[in-house]
């Protein structure tokens, strides 16, 4: 029997066009950012090094929390809720001429940025036959590290023609079309699993259970 190729699953096909390019525009955002710390605004080493704190605190501190909020709610939703959210902060934070109200900018996308993750990860369970599971994350890691290195590499030289702030325009860019591409995703089946879960857990057990 013919086996079915991954991306001829069309639901991961798209959460996969959309994966990316956030992370393309996360990292393309990222390098811009510390270029309009340090070469336009002339802030002191104390706020740089507080850039990657904005990006990876929330991370740390709500991780558990949104893994619990994915397990509960539409997955497809939730992740389009939060590029959404994110798009808005990202704009936002074009306007923005501080490095203290920037630094907040950035850590309030970065919460909403946290939600998306487990709700991805929770969503391609649900699509992914579960011998194409580990195919379905490697190819999302791969992509992911592939972006780490390329996303600089490409603000860096867009840098050298144009300005931090246009870079951000690049994310925001890079948000609608994710958004666009998760506006078409047609939403999940219910997890039963995830449905027994809530029906005999409370959410204060569930997050200590995590």
């Amino acid at each position: 029997m013919k086996k079915e190729k991954l991306f001829a699953n069309s639901s991961y096909k798209k959460l996969f066009i959309s994966s990316s390019a956030a992370s393309f525009g996360d990292l393309f955002d990222m390098f811009a950012v510390m270029t309009l710390f340090t070469y336009v605004w002339h802030a002191n080493s104390l706020w740089i090094t507080l850039i990657p704190v904005a990006y990876t605190l929330p991370s740390i501190l709500l991780s558990q929390a949104a893994g619990n909020l994915a397990d509960r709610c539409d997955k497809v939703q939730l992740m389009f809720l939060s590029e959404l959210v994110r798009l808005l902060f990202t704009c936002l934070l074009f306007f923005t001429n501080e490095p203290l109200l920037a630094l907040g900018v950035l850590t309030l996308r970065s919460m909403s940025s946290v939600m998306k993750v487990p709700a991805q990860l929770a969503y391609v369970r649900e699509v992914v036959k579960e011998e194409q599971l580990l195919q379905a994350s490697t190819l999302q890691n791969i992509m992911f590290q592939i972006a780490k290195v390329v996303g600089p590499f490409l603000g860096a030289a867009a840098l050298t023609i144009t300005t931090p702030k246009a870079c951000i325009l690049v994310n925001a860019a890079a948000c609608m079309i994710s958004i666009g591409v998760l506006f078409s995703l047609k939403k999940a089946g219910k997890n039963i699993q995830g449905q027994a879960a809530h029906s005999s857990h409370q959410p204060k057990e569930t997050y200590s259970n995590g």
